[in-house]
């Protein structure tokens, strides 16, 4: 009976201190981690790929119908100025001369009609000559002359055709591809080498559009291309943004310059890797992901007073850039910037609960 008595009174203290125990350990500060909320534009990045064309890219054909005499070899590099294409211009050369000697058939004819003008004229002031005689030579007199301005438009526009029929080149670049060769009939406007624009490339890429607002000329976008060892790497500045979306694949059409001294080692129709930066035009509040905690009822955050208390602040999660994630809180008043936040430790408190801050690691 007296060992009962002793073992109920042993087991009655063992539980009185382990009660007391638990009391100050439910009570002490809980070690945590905080970090501070900030504000930044959120940036971030899209790749995307872009093909390399030249500025100038243009497609020659030709400015007259007729027997072609040159075109230049594909891969040839040609200044400004020199010659792409030359074009038989001898039934040219005939058709002047025969217009030329036209002209001078119509001067003649105005020379005598105004000689026999002027006689008849003078005649017919004393009655000597009849009124439509002096009418019937002044028409043949201004025939002579509408001849006269026939002519020298005639030679004008052989002049012109004289002229089309050497194609030079409009900038410096490279004949790419050749669609005639030399001693081929051709028609006017039919297709004879393309040439290519090599030290003016820009890069045409295809954005969703649902990023356009990110876009704006001027926008520095870096690109490379290669194998992954030794990538070629370069930068392009963003010329043109052309708002007309593809109605199947909603995007819209971007255009880039590349440096110019870049140009040369990267080659019209190369296929390039492009990173479109994504900067938000207003400031974020911003926070380490690691501070979110997710829960059935919502998403929160622990913020933590001076006086080292916790309070949690629902928040409503937005884009995210590393480790950092935007977020908007529910109650705009409950957290500010430079608010302290916990990112480690912070799972399990709850409103109004002490905690120990630790120094970041």
């Amino acid at each position: 009976m007296q060992n009962s008595y002793f073992s109920v009174k042993l087991f009655s203290l063992a539980l009185a201190c382990s009660t007391a125990i638990y009391s100050i350990q439910s009570h002490a500060a809980l070690p945590v981690t905080v970090e501070p909320v900030t504000q930044a534009p959120l940036t971030s990045s899209l790749a995307v790929n872009g093909t390399l064309f030249g500025k100038k890219d243009v497609v020659l054909t030709a400015g007259i119908s007729g027997r072609v005499l040159y075109v230049a070899e594909p891969g040839e590099r040609v200044s400004e100025g020199e010659i792409l294409v030359k074009m038989d211009t001898l039934p040219l050369e005939l058709d002047q001369a025969r217009q030329k000697e036209m002209l001078n058939r119509a001067q003649v004819n105005l020379r005598f009609h105004k000689q026999e003008l002027n006689r008849l004229k003078r005649l017919a002031k004393s009655n000597s000559a009849a009124a439509t005689q002096v009418d019937s030579v002044q028409n043949q007199h201004d025939l002579a002359l509408s001849d006269i301005a026939l002519a020298k438009i005639e030679l004008k526009v052989i002049a012109d055709q004289l002229e089309r029929a050497t194609i030079r080149a409009p900038f410096s670049g490279v004949v790419s591809e050749r669609f005639k060769r030399a001693g081929r009939e051709v028609s006017r406007a039919d297709e004879l080498l393309n040439f290519v624009d090599i030290d003016n490339l820009e890069t045409r890429l295809y954005v969703p559009v649902k990023y356009l607002h990110y876009l704006k000329p001027g926008i520095t976008l870096p690109i490379q291309a290669g194998n992954l060892d030794t990538p070629l790497k370069a930068q392009a500045i963003v010329t043109s943004v052309i708002p007309a979306t593809d109605p199947r694949s909603q995007t819209v059409e971007v255009r880039a310059k590349l440096e110019k001294h870049t140009s040369q080692t990267f080659a019209v129709g190369q296929l390039v890797d492009v990173t479109v930066p994504l900067r938000s035009l207003q400031a974020k509040m911003l926070i380490n992901r690691d501070a979110l905690i997710i829960r059935k009822q919502g998403v929160h955050i622990v913020k933590v007073s001076p006086d080292n208390t916790v309070l949690q602040v629902p928040v409503e999660v937005g884009k995210g850039e590393g480790s950092l994630v935007a977020i908007t809180p529910l109650d705009a008043d409950a957290l500010k910037i430079g608010d302290s936040i916990a990112v480690r430790g912070a799972e399990r408190l709850t409103d109004g609960q002490e905690v120990e801050v630790q120094p970041l690691k």
